[in-house]
C-alpha cells in the first residue's frame, strides 16, 4: 500500500459523495416509516442503508482489509437476504451513521491502496465474469452499486406518498 493513485482517488472521492445522497432521500423519513415496505415488495430505506453499508465493508474486504461488523449484519443485508418489515433493523440514525462510517473507512482504505493492488485480477472474486480487477470492482461495489440503491430510496419516497428530496 503507498501513495493515492488517480482510480484510488477517484473511488474514494465518490464513496464520500454517497452519504451526502442518503441523508437527501432520508432525513425527512419519519423513523416509524423508515422500515415500511409500503404494502408492496419494494426495498424500505432500512433495508438499503444496511445493505450498502455492509457491501462496502466487503469491498474492504476483498482489497485485503478487515472491516468491523455489527452482529447480525450478514444475515440482515447478504445478497439472498429478503428485504421485510418485521426483521430488527437498527434505529434510522444508527444505520445512516453506519454508512457514513463504512462509506469513511471504504474511502480511507482505499486511498492507501496502490496502483498493484487495484490492478490485482478479481478471478478469486465473486465479480470473477464481470470484472478483471479488483479496481474495477471496487469502483462497482463503493460507487455503483450504492448508486443504484439509493435510486430504490426515491422510488421508495414515490410509493410512500413522498415527493422528490430538495
Amino acid at each position: 500500500m503507498g501513495m493515492t493513485n488517480e482510480l484510488a482517488r477517484t473511488i474514494a472521492i465518490t464513496t464520500r459523495f454517497m452519504p451526502r445522497l442518503a441523508h437527501l432521500l432520508c432525513d425527512d423519513i419519519a423513523e416509524d416509516k423508515f422500515s415500511s415496505m409500503c404494502g408492496t415488495s419494494i426495498n424500505h430505506p432500512a433495508f438499503v442503508l444496511g445493505h450498502i453499508s455492509y457491501y462496502a465493508g466487503i469491498c474492504v474486504e476483498l482489497l485485503g482489509g478487515t472491516p468491523q461488523f455489527e452482529d447480525g449484519e450478514a444475515e440482515l443485508y447478504q445478497i439472498g437476504v429478503e428485504c421485510n418489515e418485521s426483521a430488527p433493523y437498527p434505529s434510522k440514525e444508527a444505520l445512516l451513521k453506519r454508512f457514513e462510517d463504512r462509506c469513511e473507512f471504504a474511502a480511507s482504505f482505499i486511498e492507501s491502496c496502490d496502483e498493484a493492488t487495484l490492478a490485482t485480477s478479481a478471478k478469486d472474486t465473486p465479480f470473477a465474469e464481470r470484472f478483471e480487477t479488483l479496481g474495477q470492482v471496487a469502483s462497482f461495489m463503493l460507487t455503483s452499486h450504492p448508486s443504484f440503491h439509493i435510486g430504490q430510496i426515491s422510488g421508495w419516497r414515490r410509493v410512500a406518498g413522498m415527493g422528490s428530496a430538495t
